[in-house]
C-alpha cells in the first residue's frame, strides 16, 4: 500500500504543470490531451518563423479595452475572456501554457498579464515557458508552421474578487498595506515618465521593483526574454513582506504590475492584488504623487488630496 501510494503521489507531481516551465518539461509533455499552448506574438512572426506545435496565436492587444473616460487600459468583461478562451479550447481542467516570441516587450507584458488574468478568473493551471520562444529554438525542439484544429472548449470562470482592486481601495490603504510600484526606478524618483504619462513620481508610501530590470535580449536568436529574478524572494523579505502578507501591485497601466504578480507567485507569495489602471487613472483622478524621494511601506511622506470623482 505504501508503494502504491508514493507511485500515485509521484504520477501526479510528474504532470503537475510548474508556473515558471522549463523547456524541457514542455517538450516532454508536448503531446499531452489536456494541454494549451498561447503564443503571444504577430501573424507574420507565427506563420513565418513558425510556433511551438499546437500553439494558438494571440496578441495583448486581445486582452484589455480602453476606458474611454480615464484613457486606462484594463481588462475586459469575465464573460469575453470566457468566450476567448473556449475558442482556443480551454476548460477549466486544462493546463495553459504561454509564451513569447520576443519580437517586442508587449510581447512579453501581454504573457504576464494573461497569467494574471488566469488566475482572476479562477484558473491557476497555468504556467509561463522560461525563456519564451529563444530558449525552445535553441534546443532544436520541434516548431511548427501549421494553424492547429482547435475543438472548441466549456471553460466557465471563478472570478477571484482578491485578485485585484480599485482606485478607491488603493487610496485609502496608503501608508497601511505595502505597495509595489513595477516601473523604472527614474520614473518612480520621478525626473522620468513614460511618454504617455501626463504626471511624473509614485504613489505615496510605495516602493519600486522594475518589470524592465529582467527582459533581457538573447545573443544568439536577437530576441528578448524574460531571465527570471531568482534575487525576488530575498527582495520582499528584506522589505519585511510575509508570504501571505497583502500587497498592492502598481505600475504605469497594468501590465508591468501583472508582471511583478507573476514573480512573486513563482517563489510563493499569495497575497498580491493588481491595480489595472494604475497610473493613467490615478492621474485622471488627481491623486496624490510623490516625487524626488525614496520611501518605504512605514516612513512614508503622506499629502492625500481629494480625488476628482
Amino acid at each position: 500500500m505504501k508503494v502504491l501510494t508514493f507511485l500515485l503521489v509521484l504520477f501526479s507531481l510528474s504532470f503537475s504543470l510548474p508556473k515558471l516551465v522549463p523547456p524541457e518539461w514542455l517538450y516532454k509533455h508536448l503531446k499531452d490531451e489536456n494541454l494549451v499552448i498561447l503564443e503571444f506574438g504577430d501573424t507574420q512572426s507565427y506563420l513565418l518563423e513558425g510556433h511551438i506545435p499546437g500553439a494558438r496565436l494571440t496578441e495583448k492587444e486581445e486582452w484589455r479595452i480602453m476606458d474611454q473616460k480615464t484613457g486606462a487600459l484594463v481588462r475586459k468583461k469575465v464573460e469575453e475572456y470566457e468566450d476567448m478562451f473556449r475558442k482556443w479550447g480551454i476548460n477549466n481542467d486544462t493546463n495553459v501554457i504561454i509564451y513569447y516570441k520576443g519580437n517586442a516587450k508587449n510581447e512579453i507584458l501581454g504573457a504576464v498579464y494573461a497569467y494574471w488574468i488566469f488566475h482572476l478568473l479562477g484558473h491557476e493551471k497555468v504556467g509561463i515557458l522560461d525563456g519564451g520562444w529563444s530558449a525552445w529554438v535553441k534546443r532544436n525542439y520541434p516548431v511548427s508552421y501549421d494553424e492547429p484544429v482547435v475543438k472548441r472548449g466549456n471553460f466557465k470562470a471563478n472570478y477571484n474578487s482578491y485578485k485585484e482592486v480599485s482606485w478607491k481601495y488603493v487610496y485609502e490603504n496608503i501608508g497601511k498595506i505595502p505597495i509595489i510600484d513595477g516601473r523604472l526606478p527614474e520614473f518612480y524618483f520621478g525626473v522620468g515618465k513614460f511618454p504617455a504619462a501626463k504626471k511624473y513620481g509614485h504613489i505615496p508610501c510605495s516602493v519600486p521593483f522594475s518589470w524592465e530590470w529582467w527582459v533581457k535580449r538573447d545573443r544568439d536568436t536577437g530576441k528578448l526574454y524574460i531571465e527570471f529574478p531568482r534575487y525576488a524572494k530575498n527582495f520582499l523579505k528584506n522589505q519585511g513582506i510575509k508570504e501571505d502578507d497583502e500587497v498592492i501591485l502598481f505600475c504605469f497601466g497594468g501590465t508591468g504590475a501583472a508582471f511583478v504578480y507573476w514573480v512573486m507567485d513563482v517563489v510563493g507569495y499569495r497575497g498580491m492584488r493588481v491595480y489595472d489602471a494604475s497610473k493613467r487613472e490615478w492621474e485622471y483622478l488627481n491623486l496624490p504623487l510623490n516625487r524626488y524621494v525614496w520611501e518605504t511601506f512605514n516612513d512614508c511622506r503622506l499629502d492625500l488630496v481629494n480625488p476628482v470623482k
